[in-house]
């Protein structure tokens, strides 16, 4: 039943004075399905379940009320879902699953049911390889009765290649890594340089505060250090700050260019203090190609001046909400800055790269949107996020680390399918939460299904025979069906660029893609291979099931693809039609 909670709100003045401000204030809920805020701060929540704040807004100040509408169930009920979860809790020994759990207790809500083997082996390999399990390596895991085997298939996929391409392309979208923009082909040596060093860094398991280090302070020729390319596609003031501050920070301060930022403590002085770090960035040598200078020599200058906007005054370089750095000519202030960046106590770098992570395996992030991290957007579960932040930089930001902890959380291991008191829930990680497959992955998985690899053109040729959609080096790769399914331009380093919205375009494509076709009539793929071996109709099937969904058909599923295979007097078509019907469904576009 709806509840109701009036705010009041006291402001406090610098003469020691006080005073009642609630019917003055700006109230706003960050989750107005839960809970609605009226313009006196009357709180009144909905039927939905789950956690909201209200941001409270008055003077310039910001403050926030957080609260939490458990499940609706009678007291019988209610007995029944607390003692099933105190049963579970004696079962999770990890302290991420005790988080996960006390969050579970607090809103009345029970998880869904672990998935089954068939369903983990094939979820994880997407999302740490980005790339479909073969019918033997579902077969393999099912039949392994090893306890630990979760943990073992982790440990292998981490040292797959493709976990390394797959993760190269993320962050390559993340740092811009552009190949767009340009009035000649030279850019690709560029590009390609920058994602083989993504890619060699984690393929090293390089730790992550280097990582970004690296490419912070990267100085020299963009021809010979890759790095550096970061600074060909980021290169105003504007840019810097703001592509630091949402890819390795996790907050937006867009606002505070040119005004105290609305919803959080963010100023221009914030702002301001922030570009001064990379005042002293100097550029030379290099050749304008169309609208980005290319090849071009990054240094340090002796001297970079930023005034404030709006007094006129020089801004000394300063962490972000944090101390002025002390430099002389010689220091580069981008030191300093990723020196304050990178350690422990830090309340950004390792919050933002685990909820990164953790929104990449579970759909969505403990904060959400990942890179909008304020009081006003708060995490769904503070003591989980702190808990894996603390982790992850304890154990010197090790990357592999954080995934195998992610991937071996209850919550990664739950079904898809919702019960009943999990179902409105997309918060709390009560139950996996579908979503379609990275169009780099759809185009791969649909390659490897059907047989027939995908030819990409190059500048001034051809990518060789068998190279990947993640293994590509840039967004300027032409290719209509990863545009038709969301792929990014790669022109911010916000991850929201990439689109998984479903549109009629992608229905169109799966209907008259000239690449499925392609693949489909190969006279070496898939199809031809079903239509021309001695195979029974019912052994096919059961192949093509495996190879498709990574199980076996259900006896309806077997009988009508059976019964469609007989009804048709050309065998390789009919083939054709079965193959591309099961590509249209939801159970292969989805990761679940």
């Amino acid at each position: 039943t709806a509840s109701r909670q009036q705010l009041r709100v006291t402001a406090y003045f610098s003469d020691g004075g006080s005073r009642d401000v609630t019917r003055q204030a700006v109230y706003e809920s960050n989750e107005p399905n839960i809970a609605e805020v009226g313009r006196d701060g009357l709180v009144e929540t909905n039927d939905h379940t789950g956690l909201f704040a209200v941001m409270v807004r008055f003077g310039g100040k910001v403050a926030t009320f957080h609260a939490a509408v458990p499940q609706a169930v009678d007291e019988q009920q209610q007995t029944l879902v607390q003692s099933y979860l105190d049963e579970l809790g004696q079962r999770l020994d990890s302290p991420i699953d005790q988080l996960l759990l006390r969050q579970w207790k607090r809103l009345g809500i029970t998880p869904s049911i672990p998935a089954d083997d068939s369903t983990f082996i094939r979820r994880a390999s997407i999302d740490i390889c980005g790339t479909l399990p073969t019918r033997h390596e579902v077969e393999a895991y099912v039949a392994n009765k090893n306890p630990d085997k979760r943990a073992r298939l982790i440990d292998r996929l981490l040292e797959r290649p493709e976990y390394a391409s797959y993760f190269a392309l993320k962050w390559a979208e993340i740092l811009q890594n552009r190949g767009s923009g340009y009035s000649t082909s030279k850019q690709r040596a560029g590009t390609a340089l920058f994602a083989g060093w993504i890619r060699d860094s984690i393929v090293a398991n390089k730790p992550y505060d280097q990582f970004v280090s690296e490419i912070i302070t990267a100085s020299g020729s963009q021809d010979e250090n890759p790095p550096t390319i970061w600074y060909r596609q980021v290169r105003t003031r504007q840019d810097y700050v703001e592509s630091v501050a949402q890819a390795f920070l996790g907050v937006r301060v867009q606002c505070a260019q040119c005004h105290h930022h609305p919803f959080e403590r963010w100023s221009q002085a914030d702002y301001y203090g922030l570009t001064a770090v990379f005042s002293r960035v100097g550029r030379k040598g290099g050749f304008t190609d169309a609208e980005v200078p290319t090849n071009e020599i990054i240094y340090v200058k002796d001297a970079g001046v930023v005034r404030h906007p709006r007094t006129g005054q020089l801004v000394v370089p300063k962490a972000l909400g944090g101390p002025q750095f002390k430099l002389t000519r010689y220091d580069d202030p981008r030191q300093s800055f990723v020196k304050w960046m990178t350690a422990a106590d830090n309340p950004f770098f390792a919050r933002t790269m685990a909820n990164r992570m953790w929104a990449h395996f579970h759909g969505r992030g403990i904060v959400h949107p990942i890179d909008d991290a304020r009081s006003t957007n708060p995490p769904t579960n503070p003591e989980l996020l702190d808990a894996l932040a603390t982790d992850f930089s304890e154990h010197g930001y090790d990357v592999k680390r954080l995934v195998r902890v992610i991937c071996l959380s209850y919550s990664y291991g739950l079904q898809s399918a919702p019960n009943e008191l999990n179902r409105d829930d997309n918060q709390t990680f009560a139950r996996f939460y579908p979503r379609r497959l990275a169009a780099e992955v759809l185009l791969d998985g649909i390659s490897q299904v059907l047989g027939v690899p995908t030819q990409f053109a190059g500048g001034g040729g051809a990518f060789p025979t068998g190279t990947r959609a993640i293994e590509l080096p840039d967004e300027n790769v032409t290719s209509s069906f990863l545009d038709v399914f969301g792929r990014p331009a790669r022109t911010s380093a916000c991850e929201c660029e990439r689109s998984d919205a479903p549109g009629l375009s992608q229905a169109l494509t799966l209907i008259n893609s000239n690449e499925i076709q392609r693949k489909l009539i190969s006279k070496d793929g898939y199809a031809a291979r079903l239509a021309s071996n001695k195979l029974s109709h019912i052994e096919n099937t059961n192949d093509v099931f495996w190879r498709f969904l990574g199980r076996d058909p259900s006896r309806q599923e077997s009988q009508a693809a059976v019964a469609f295979l007989k009804s048709d007097d050309d065998l390789v078509e009919a083939y054709r039609s079965l193959l591309w019907s099961l590509l249209a469904t939801n159970e292969f576009m989805f990761n679940h």
